[in-house]
């Protein structure tokens, strides 16, 4: 079976159910959820491993679930304590080992917690934000998603065209300012196309919807080139080899990582 029908195979079955999760809410969505993030953490930990760093996955993985339990039960004013109860449990069991590099195993063990399990996780309350149903949470989800979406795609394709000149080439070579620029403005318009089209009736302005696709543009971009830079110190080419003719599941969310929680803060904000 060739890599493409793998792709197609892959979308096919793994699109419908992200967006079925997206549209019901709720308990479909977290477990969606938390499949993604756990095992991008768990991709994450393997990347960490393979650079050198020493790391509970069980310690670290289990924090990131009980994470997810918080968001999904509304206890976002608990996070903090947990990660300080779990940093503090982490930095305890450190120092009965007698293993070297202390200071850097502990580090990239907690922030595992946080990258990409609490990153992701913000789509959940996202995808609450409003009432009845919480049709403006949806409407936000999934424009976050499509212009993830519709950036990578137009970067990529673009850049692969023109792209001369390149992005940060120590850290992915094959970037482009072309292709980059191109994937901003791709998202911003397609945004703005559903709005004017009234594809996103429930986001109450076009200053919104703009936010929203410059944060899918840039944060996504930003998100893309962070897992480009971990896996270049580690020296492979995918995070892994969970999805047949994708990669990793971390390859496939890595722009929404960071989307998602600049996202999340930027409409707490404003």
């Amino acid at each position: 079976m060739s890599e493409s029908v793998k792709r197609v195979l892959v979308a096919v079955v793994g699109i419908p159910l992200i967006i079925g999760s997206i549209y019901s809410g709720g308990v479909y969505f977290i477990l969606v959820l938390t499949a993604i993030a756990l095992l991008s953490q768990n991709e994450y930990y393997n990347l960490a491993k393979i650079s050198g760093f020493r790391v509970d996955k069980i310690l670290g993985m289990s924090s990131g679930l009980i994470i997810l339990l918080l968001i999904y039960l509304e206890g976002e004013e608990f996070i903090l304590h947990f990660l300080l109860v779990a940093t503090l449990l982490i930095l305890i069991v450190e120092i009965f080992k007698k293993e070297a590099s202390p200071l850097n195993s502990s580090a990239a063990l907690i922030f595992g917690i946080i990258y990409p399990t609490l990153m992701i996780g913000t789509l959940y309350p996202l995808r609450n934000m409003g009432s009845s149903g919480a049709e403006l949470g949806l409407n936000i989800v999934f424009a976050l998603i499509a212009g993830v979406w519709v950036c990578d795609t137009a970067a990529y394709y673009i850049g692969k065209a023109i792209g001369k000149h390149k992005l940060i080439e120590r850290v992915s070579p094959k970037k482009t300012w072309e292709g980059s620029i191109a994937g901003f403005i791709a998202a911003l318009a397609f945004l703005t196309g559903l709005k004017y089209y009234g594809f996103l009736p429930a986001i109450p302005s076009y200053e919104k919807v703009i936010a929203i696709a410059v944060i899918a543009g840039v944060g996504g971009q930003l998100g893309d080139l962070f897992e480009s830079l971990l896996k270049r110190d580690a020296g492979i080419k995918d995070s892994g080899k969970f999805l047949p003719g994708h990669g990793g599941v971390l390859d496939r969310f890595d722009a929404l990582i960071f989307a998602a929680p600049i996202a999340y803060i930027y409409l707490n904000i404003v």
